[in-house]
């Protein structure tokens, strides 16, 4: 994917069917998420990324694009990427789904959770 500008804020959204949700917001300054089940509910708040945001939203980006013969997103998967509060045409795989949970869990222990999406 190229993206033209810098990027100031990227935002994740997953969900599978109503049974679960998780909710990512990464800027240069803040990374917040907010999970949750029928169950529980989880918010956290992560250090900032600072100088290396550049680099980190681009990995994401990069992991989540879809590559050729990559299966399609089970129907009760969804995904949805925001880049500055604006809904990416981005195609998504299941195979790129485990590339950017795989990138986010590098983040932090704390996405550990985002497994479950895969």
């Amino acid at each position: 994917m190229n993206i033209d500008k810098k990027i100031s804020r990227l935002s994740i959204m997953m969900r599978v069917d109503d049974r679960a949700r998780a909710d990512i917001a990464l800027t240069a300054d803040r990374i917040y998420y907010r999970f949750a089940t029928d169950e529980s509910i989880e918010d956290g708040e992560l250090p900032p990324r600072g100088d290396d945001f550049d680099n980190l939203s681009s990995e994401l980006l990069a992991a989540v694009e879809a590559k050729d013969n990559e299966r399609p997103l089970n129907d009760e998967v969804k995904l949805s990427i925001f880049i500055d509060n604006r809904l990416s045409a981005i195609e998504v795989s299941e195979e790129s789904l485990r590339r950017l949970v795989d990138r986010l869990r590098r983040v932090a222990e704390e996405f550990a959770f985002l497994g479950g999406f895969c």
